[in-house]
């Protein structure tokens, strides 16, 4: 069931400025350089915190739905939030027209602010489940900087999809051979193979800016190298069997697959 508006706390709410607080959104932006350039640099990563926000609040919703077997909210939703994350690797094209020159001007003034400290970007991570398929040290890193963020998300959008194709009775092999004749659920597996893409697709892009900015050997702002962190995170995946099963499609077909 869909919730239902309840009415505007004050008459600001009724104009653009006073709905938007935009006197706050836009006093935000406190650069800690004189550079231009850092400018677009802040813009770029507001932008990125802002839309991380809408998934959590719409992976609460996903979750919730699934756990009531309302697939149809669900899928739609689950779209959203894939085409947000086609929207935020967009943002790594925007941040390329910065030059590496013009960043390495300023880029040690920066204090130590890295991304990896964006605790939004780690609460999706595990909303979406990834301490059940990446290995411990992802999670006594997690636990390590946000002491308690994996308690408070029991219940994880991977979780919640496997649970609800249990209840139904299928194997991911038999919703694809009867797509058709399971079409919301073909949908679901669909969009969160989706979803897993884009974000793969996001962190490979943000791999080849940090490559093109800095180069692969410098040490970031978070205080490691790309070895020792960002280059691992392409072996995340939050629905691996998504993309494994795919061989069992192909064989099943009558295609040639190596063995695992």
């Amino acid at each position: 069931m869909s919730a239902q508006p309840t009415a505007a706390h004050s008459k600001d709410q009724h104009n653009y400025q006073g709905h938007l607080n935009l006197d706050v959104l836009l006093s935000a932006m406190r650069p800690v350089t004189t550079h231009p350039e850092e400018h677009i640099f802040l813009t770029t990563h507001h932008s990125l915190e802002v839309w991380m926000k809408q998934i959590i609040f719409d992976l609460h919703r996903v979750i919730q739905h699934l756990d009531n077997d309302e697939v149809s909210q669900a899928n739609w939703l689950l779209k959203r939030l894939g085409e947000i994350m086609r929207l935020a690797e967009a943002h790594w094209v925007v941040l390329e027209t910065m030059s590496a020159a013009d960043f390495a001007e300023y880029r040690s003034l920066l204090t130590g602010a890295s991304g990896m400290q964006s605790r939004q970007f780690r609460e999706i991570e595990v909303m979406l489940g990834l301490c059940a398929v990446a290995d411990d040290e992802y999670s006594a890193r997690v636990e390590k900087m946000w002491p308690g963020l994996i308690a408070e998300h029991p219940n994880t959008l991977r979780q919640a999809f496997f649970a609800y194709i249990e209840r139904r009775g299928l194997s991911l092999l038999d919703v694809y051979k009867d797509r058709w004749d399971q079409h919301d659920l073909f949908l679901l597996a669909e969009h969160a193979f989706e979803l897993d893409r884009r974000f793969h697709s996001w962190r490979h892009n943000h791999i080849l800016m940090v490559r093109r900015q800095i180069g692969i050997r410098a040490l970031g702002t978070g205080g490691t190298f790309f070895d020792d962190y960002l280059a691992k995170t392409l072996r995340y995946y939050f629905f691996p069997e998504l993309f494994e099963f795919r061989n069992d499609l192909t064989a099943h077909m009558g295609g040639e697959v190596k063995p695992a």
